[in-house]
């Protein structure tokens, strides 16, 4: 038996020109607390799973500590994965410094100067870039979700996106 899907393209379009939307205002408004929710759910599960197939195991614990111990490393793996993408996307900001300053100076020690300064910054203001980087992200989403349903010229979609980013990271950064 064969089946066939009846599916019209121009609904396929528009359902998710709707989940887009959705995805790109949830973006705009909430998307730090959405990243630091994520990341710490992804590392909780890694370091459970690892936990419950590696050490759990190796140490012979019965039933009830077999369940516990995960549940321990879930929330200590989900809290340290929001510490380490913090501490990376300061490692990545100060290799970039550094690559970008080492041909302006004719010794290492100057750019790795400036890449240190660059990783503190990144590192304390980590949330404030964050907010304002998901801003940017949802604005670009809404106005392809826009596109969808109206086609937009360049000029408009960019106004869209600055002024949703402007709110957004404004919303964020006081919440």
């Amino acid at each position: 038996m064969v089946y066939r899907l009846n599916i019209d393209v121009n609904s396929v379009g528009s359902v998710l020109g709707i989940i887009l939307l959705v995805l790109g205002l949830l973006m705009v408004f909430y998307g730090r607390k959405i990243v630091k929710i994520i990341t710490f759910i992804v590392g909780g599960i890694v370091g459970a799973y690892v936990i419950h197939q590696y050490l759990v195991p190796l140490l012979g614990l019965s039933e009830p500590y077999s369940y516990l111990i995960p549940l321990i490393g879930f929330l200590i793996s989900g809290v340290l994965a929001i510490v380490l993408v913090q501490l990376l996307s300061g490692v990545i900001a100060a290799y970039i410094a550094y690559n970008f300053f080492k041909p302006y100076f004719p010794d290492w020690m100057a750019p790795l100067i400036i890449a240190i300064i660059v990783f503190i910054i990144v590192f304390i203001l980590f949330s404030k870039i964050l907010s304002i980087g998901t801003a940017i992200l949802g604005g670009i989403i809404v106005s392809y979700a826009i596109n969808l349903f109206i086609p937009l010229n360049f000029i408009l979609s960019i106004i869209i996106i600055i002024l949703l980013s402007i709110v957004g990271a404004y919303y964020q950064l006081k919440h």
